[in-house]
């Protein structure tokens, strides 16, 4: 684990998920995110206090458990301030939200783990379009997609941008990232093709100067699975069997929590298709049946 500059203002350590760091003054910093888990934190919380840095707000980017896993930690640590947007905030307070929307219900124990339950920890909401730190102006990037409200930042010219772009080996290993909204993440990838910036930060790839290539990649893999949904609508189906064909084009083979994790991203597709009028869903037998327009 290692401190990485970016700017003046601003650094980062990479790792299972990149934490960014914003510079305050007088050693006061701002954390991007707080790590995967207490334990991650509590090595970040060291590293950091070797470079006599003292965190005084942690800015989620979004609710997911591997970005907000050290929330708790610095809270006690550090008495630190929390903040996030208004939608993520509620998620961030009580964990217990997420396993039950992935699950429809009172979540089964198995979805009740660190990768989807992180511990809860006290939030602020933040709104608009900027926030001011210490006398530090930031400004919040509008990014849903992957998550319902998710948040970037910029700053010193380097672009914060979360979960909106994911590497090229990730697409090799894991062939479909979670993303709660297609459509609303395939607009905020155009965004991010206007979004200006010396550096960029993701969630899972290391700072880098040029974004185009993972931007061109990311929405061609999205635009494929939405035609693929296309396409296998044009007989209907049941919910399940659509669940079942999708996870299969893609090779995922899927057991315990993480089949309702990609059972989630499947039903984003859905929705996300039936909310542009191109599919349609009817209750036959108690069972839900969709198909193409």
């Amino acid at each position: 684990m290692e401190l990485t500059r970016l700017s003046e203002r601003t650094l980062c350590v990479c790792g299972p998920a990149n934490v960014g760091i914003i510079a305050l003054g007088s050693s006061k910093v701002a954390l991007i995110d707080s790590g995967i888990d207490e334990k991650y934190a509590a090595r970040l919380y060291e590293l950091l206090s070797d470079y006599r840095f003292k965190v005084e707000y942690i800015l989620n980017t979004h609710a997911h458990a591997d970005h907000i896993g050290g929330n708790n930690f610095f809270r006690e640590k550090c008495g630190c301030r929390v903040l996030a947007s208004t939608l993520e905030a509620p998620t961030i307070r009580q964990p217990l939200i997420q396993s039950a929307v992935l699950f429809a219900g009172a979540p089964i124990n198995d979805l009740m783990n660190r990768f989807i339950m992180a511990n809860p920890s006290e939030v602020e909401v933040f709104n608009g379009s900027e926030l001011k730190l210490e006398e530090v102006e930031i400004k919040i990037l509008d990014l849903p997609g992957h998550s319902v409200n998710q948040k970037g930042f910029m700053i010193d010219g380097t672009a914060f941008v979360a979960d909106t772009l994911f590497p090229d080996n990730f697409f090799r290993k894991q062939r479909l990232p979670f993303t709660y909204d297609p459509h609303a993440h395939l607009q905020t990838l155009e965004k991010l093709r206007n979004l200006s910036a010396k550096i960029y930060v993701g969630g899972h790839f290391s700072p880098t100067a040029n974004i185009a290539g993972m931007i061109a990649s990311n929405q061609k893999h999205v635009e494929e699975a939405m035609e693929f949904m296309r396409e296998l609508l044009k007989t209907p189906l049941s919910q399940e069997r659509v669940v079942k064909a999708f996870l299969d084009h893609f090779g995922l083979k899927k057991i315990s929590w993480e089949y309702y994790l990609y059972r989630a991203t499947v039903n984003g597709y859905l929705s996300s298709l039936y909310r542009r009028g191109e599919v349609k869903f009817r209750v036959l037998d108690n069972l839900a049946v969709w198909y193409a327009v």
